[in-house]
């Protein structure tokens, strides 16, 4: 195999790469739209900061965040079940 063959086969998996992550969740993020995941996973923090009165520090929202989108992918898993 020529190296402008390997060099062309490595063009195409980054390309393949991209297609595939365009097609994914992070369509919404890239243009700025909010996916149907994003507002779950904001109504979810919503839900999480709100039950407590207490300050929470910079780790804590990390960590809210991250919960956040599992409960996200939970609420469309369980979407996609009864449909």
């Amino acid at each position: 195999m020529s190296g402008e063959t390997k060099k062309r086969i490595s063009d195409l998996e980054v390309e393949l790469f991209e297609a595939r992550r365009d097609n994914n969740f992070l369509v919404g993020v890239m243009s700025n739209k909010p996916t149907l995941r994003d507002q779950f996973a904001m109504a979810a923090v919503t839900g999480i900061i709100t039950r407590s009165a207490t300050y929470f520090s910079p780790d804590e929202f990390n960590y809210f965040g991250k919960c956040a989108y599992q409960i996200a992918d939970a609420m469309l898993a369980a979407r996609e079940e009864l449909q």
